[in-house]
């Protein structure tokens, strides 16, 4: 039968249509009878409440100056700890529950639950309350008795509360309905959010089109044709010098193996080099190519081919028969290079080639207007993706805005159909 149906049978409850703007005074004019009503009920209780703890507190002060009848000894001596000690546990409790001076409902509900929780929790009075009434029994007895009465005024209160819970409902309603305003105001900031950033994305397409067209416009002229043809001389040059470097490489690292074995062999103290050529040594292994910039004549490097070969020839570098040989061809071939001018007046003179079309490139209009134009699209492309990151966003808070307005309302409608026992629907 779903919730009404569970509530009210198959009698079909009453519904009442309300705005939004009505949930308010509706419940505050629904609720101003119950209030009345409760007010007059609870004051009942409360007064029988008092009444109740100051017969009590009379009992308990009247038990303190009490003597015991009987006396035997050990018992003797456990009953009266257990009698002092219920009346440090009780006077606290009386006072405890002692109603508030108020007209609060909110309060005197709150104070009604606390009262109750509280005579729960002094469950574990009862060992010394027991032992107690061995010698105060009538006493402990009338004490219980009152007690009880409390407790069960306590609870009478709280199901009066419970029934009545329209007169509690204004503050859970204040709360929703103030949410619901402040999310029906950040989904109308998200939708001129929207608006704006879709805005600027227009602004943004329109000056892109422009820029893509004078990027085109000035590729195609004349000027741009010859920074092209500079771009592919450049990369010729950059082509032509990664070869010799690559060939260089090559033919190290045939030799990379007895050079290794040369480095070790000098760190463990077998082979002694001048600081000068086994700093070089170092460098070599890590990047022959940076070693050789640093000795462009490659009078160190022969050096330490020499103390290589030296140290093959003497078995100080152990290589197989054919590996030995052919290493040393290799190494003799090196000592015969001429370095300068069979590499780096190549990789000079390159490197200078180089360097010119750079300086032409730089010093063109039209290559540093690319570069303008290049930098103001990539701009743009990156203003782009965060307006749309943005767009995104704002969708996002408004649908998530709109959702906590409409799960508000059904919790509105909810609460006034319990609190009343109406099907209480809200107009869109």
């Amino acid at each position: 039968m779903g919730f009404f149906g569970n509530i009210f049978g198959k009698k079909e409850a009453e519904q009442i249509e309300l705005e939004l703007g009505q949930t308010r005074e509706f419940l505050e004019k629904e609720a101003l009878s119950r209030k009345k009503k409760l007010l007059e009920e609870a004051g009942k209780s409360l007064a029988e409440i008092r009444h109740l703890l100051r017969e009590t507190k009379e009992m308990l002060e009247s038990l303190g100056v009490a003597e015991q009848l009987k006396k035997s000894g050990r018992i003797d001596r456990i009953v009266s700890t257990a009698k002092s000690n219920a009346l440090k546990q009780l006077f606290p409790l009386l006072k405890k529950l002692d109603p508030p001076n108020t007209e609060n409902l909110v309060e005197l509900r709150a104070f009604c639950i606390e009262s109750i929780q509280a005579m729960q929790q002094a469950g574990h009075f009862g060992k010394n309350v027991a032992y107690a009434g061995i010698s105060f029994k009538e006493e402990m007895k009338s004490i219980g008795e009152n007690l009880k009465q409390v407790n069960n005024t306590f609870h009478k209160l709280k199901n009066s509360f419970d029934k009545n819970s329209a007169v509690f409902a204004g503050e859970k309603l204040n709360k929703l309905l103030v949410l619901i305003d402040e999310k029906e105001k950040t989904s109308a900031a998200a939708l001129v959010s929207i608006a704006e950033f879709e805005k600027n994305i227009k602004t943004i397409t329109v000056k892109k089109t422009r820029l893509e067209s004078d990027l085109n416009e000035l590729r195609q002229g004349s000027e741009f044709k010859e920074i092209a043809s500079l771009n592919e001389q450049k990369a010729k040059l950059l082509r032509e010098k990664q070869n010799a470097k690559t060939e260089l490489l090559d033919i190290f690292a045939k030799i990379e193996k007895p050079l290794h074995r040369l480095g070790k062999a000098v760190k463990a103290g077998k082979i002694l080099l001048p600081e000068k050529q086994a700093s070089f040594l170092s460098r070599l292994l890590l990047n022959p190519v940076k070693a050789l910039k640093l000795d462009p004549k490659a009078e160190t490097l022969k050096l330490v081919l020499l103390e290589a070969k030296s140290a093959i020839d003497s078995g100080l570098i152990e290589l197989k028969p054919k590996e030995k040989e052919k290493k040393l061809a290799v190494i003799s071939e090196l000592l015969s290079f001429d370095f300068f001018s069979d590499l780096f007046w190549k990789l000079n003179k390159i490197d200078s080639e180089i360097l010119a079309i750079e300086k032409q490139l730089s010093c063109s209009p039209a290559s540093e207007n690319e570069s303008k134009l290049l930098a103001l699209l990539k701009e743009l492309a990156e203003k782009q993706r965060q307006t749309e990151s943005d767009i995104i966003g704002a969708k996002n808070g408004h649908k998530n805005a709109l959702s906590s307005v409409a799960d508000s309302k059904l919790e509105i409608q909810t609460l006034l159909s319990r609190v009343f026992e109406k099907k209480i629907l809200l107009k869109n």
